[in-house]
């Protein structure tokens, strides 16, 4: 009598859990925040490997953090193990701005957006919009805009 209680209260848990968990259906989208762009990547999560850094580059942490994919040059150490070749990583963005015209009008410094075709863009005050990325390393500091790198 038990074996068969325990096996009746364990098909009306996990019967429970189809009736009442989480359902995938065609209404079902993921989370969006202002200035998303088309290519956004909603499983990013920071420092994690990455493998897109030329075009559709940004993505959201679990707390709907701005997140970009960056190749880094030279990012093993002496002494660590290095990443496998082609490997890039999630880095924090600047706050992204939806899909924008290169030299159109943009909002200041610490300001992200896309291309039309999918490249990363950079707010470079009166200049407008430019595509690239910030560089940084030595010397960089974020200051300099290069265009998207690959290795």
């Amino acid at each position: 009598m038990v074996p068969q209680t325990v096996v009746a209260a364990s098909a009306a848990l996990a019967a429970s859990f189809f009736a009442f968990g989480p359902t995938a259906s065609a209404d079902d989208s993921q989370p969006s925040y202002p200035g998303d762009v088309p290519g956004i990547n909603y499983q990013a999560f920071l420092s994690a490997p990455c493998y897109q850094w030329e075009r559709f580059v940004f993505g959201r942490g679990p707390g709907g953090e701005a997140l970009a994919c960056h190749w880094i040059p030279n990012q093993g150490y002496l002494g660590w193990d290095s990443p496998p070749p082609g490997t890039g990583f999630w880095v924090i963005s600047p706050r992204l701005y939806g899909v924008q015209t290169p030299g159109s009008p943009c909002p200041g410094s610490q300001a992200a957006a896309q291309s039309p075709d999918g490249l990363p863009m950079v707010c470079m005050g009166a200049q407008g919009w430019q595509t690239g990325v910030f560089r940084s390393g030595d010397g960089g500091n974020g200051r300099f805009v290069t265009p998207p790198q690959t290795p």
